[in-house]
């Protein structure tokens, strides 16, 4: 499987395009229940060509977003010489002495298809040299596929009728494209919730302030609050991806706050922590809105006192 050049977002789809965009699990179970069904109601199913499964690798931007992928799948197509005919089209045929050219035969209570003519309910004398009277040969089947937000590694879409012809008659099979997604540098995900790390310096930890995060939707200015705890987390309602399952709810993204401690200072910087501390102990400040910033501010400039002398 290959993809073609170019990935386009899309935020709008055709009723085609959501009708290829349904979500396939499939079992021995239901796959035998579906074969006993067709027996019953003389379905084509067991008329059907093979079924495709490929694997396509999204990006951690499209899977949020959504896009349409353009793809090179190697299939079985209808052979060019003979339309999928199996035969040249002024070939000798005869009815099928089997099924008496209905093509279909009856063992009560199942009617099946003929296994002599295949369905085709005429026995073909001459077949295509080029395909070997299949009626399909190698190639490459070239297929659009939309992708809908929010979609998550594992997912399966089922594309109708984008797996290998069929040829004589038969029905195209479906194609199974199983997403894997990239991770993200950024964000992090847990279901529809989203993660990023945003890093403030030690003073916007203690004092409060604004610091510009990323959203799926762009930056966005956010609040510090004052005496932000290293760690401590700020939701964001519905900045999150498509629950699964609906249309408009969303998730939340979470901004952990990250506390950056100044590597060194100059002189004028440690008097002011030095005073800062003194004033903390004069008042018993030990318990008040940021204090552990504050205390962690000061332990880190005892370090620095006792590493620089």
């Amino acid at each position: 499987m290959r993809e073609t050049s170019g990935s386009t977002k899309s935020s709008e789809y055709s009723n085609r395009d959501w009708d290829h965009m349904k979500y396939a699990q499939r079992t021995q179970f239901s796959d035998s229940f579906q074969k006993i069904f067709s027996e019953i109601f003389e379905d084509d199913t067991e008329n059907l060509a093979g079924d495709i499964e490929v694997e396509l690798m999204l990006t951690f931007s499209e899977a949020a977003k959504g896009c349409t992928k353009h793809l090179s799948v190697d299939a079985d197509v209808p052979c060019d010489s003979c339309y999928g005919r199996g035969h040249p089209l002024d070939a000798a045929t005869k009815i099928c002495p089997t099924c008496q050219g209905i093509g279909r035969v009856t063992v009560p209570p199942f009617t099946t298809t003929c296994n002599t003519c295949k369905g085709f309910g005429r026995i073909i004398k001459e077949y295509c040299m080029a395909c070997k009277g299949s009626g399909v040969c190698d190639g490459v089947r070239e297929v659009k596929v939309a992708i809908p937000e929010g979609v998550a590694s594992g997912d399966t879409i089922r594309v109708p009728k984008a797996g290998n012809s069929g040829g004589r008659g038969r029905s195209s099979g479906n194609l199974f494209i199983k997403l894997k997604v990239a991770e993200d540098p950024i964000f992090s995900r847990h279901g529809a919730d989203l993660y990023v790390d945003t890093y403030i310096s030690f003073t916007q930890a203690i004092l409060g302030g604004s610091v510009e995060v990323p959203t799926l939707s762009g930056k966005m200015q956010l609040q510090i609050p004052k005496g932000v705890q290293h760690g401590q987390l700020v939701r964001l309602r519905g900045k999150g991806l498509p629950k699964s399952g609906f249309w408009v709810d969303h998730g939340d993204q979470h901004v952990r706050f990250c506390i950056n401690f100044p590597s060194n200072i100059n002189e004028r910087q440690r008097a002011i922590l030095e005073e800062f501390e003194e004033a903390m102990v004069d008042e018993s400040y030990t318990s008040a809105e940021g204090s552990w910033a504050l205390q962690a501010a000061i332990y880190w400039l005892n370090l620095q006192v006792a590493i620089l002398g």
